[in-house]
């Protein structure tokens, strides 16, 4: 979610964890997202709710597993959070969609995507050109 500043810090966060690039962003508000939205047949909608993480064609994840399947990418200590998917996906996604649905009352939200204020970020998504007014990115990741 382009616009919620929790979401924007979370980025922020993997982006300066993941010191081999090995995860790539892109906003939900673009058409960069419609093909990667419809290979794992949801809407914006749905994904608004919960972040979504593509591993490959065959393999999505949506809500506390996406968050805890990006940790698994990221170096120790943080891929130790991975650990808790073996805690039952209920208990996990309760939690994750109590803090989801309260996150703008609780961390705020902008008017546009924020990533285009914070520059640094831009190389790793996918819909950079998109964001910067150049329409669709091409780029393929």
């Amino acid at each position: 979610d382009g616009v919620c500043h929790l979401c924007h810090r979370g980025v922020k966060w993997v982006f300066r964890t993941d010191r081999h690039a090995k995860i790539r962003f892109c906003c939900l508000q673009s058409k960069a997202a419609e093909p990667y939205l419809r290979l794992v047949g949801m809407d914006r909608e749905d994904v608004l709710r919960r972040v979504l993480f593509i591993e490959g064609p065959e393999a999505y994840y949506e809500g506390s597993t996406a968050a805890l399947k990006v940790a698994s990418y990221l170096p120790l200590p943080y891929s130790a959070l991975s650990s808790l998917l073996i805690i039952p996906v209920p208990l996990r996604d309760a939690a994750y969609d109590y803090i989801a649905r309260n996150r703008y009352d609780w961390f705020g939200k902008d008017d546009e995507c924020l990533v285009t204020k914070d520059r640094e970020l831009l190389e790793r998504f996918i819909d950079r050109d998109e964001m910067l007014g150049g329409g669709p990115s091409n780029s393929s990741y």
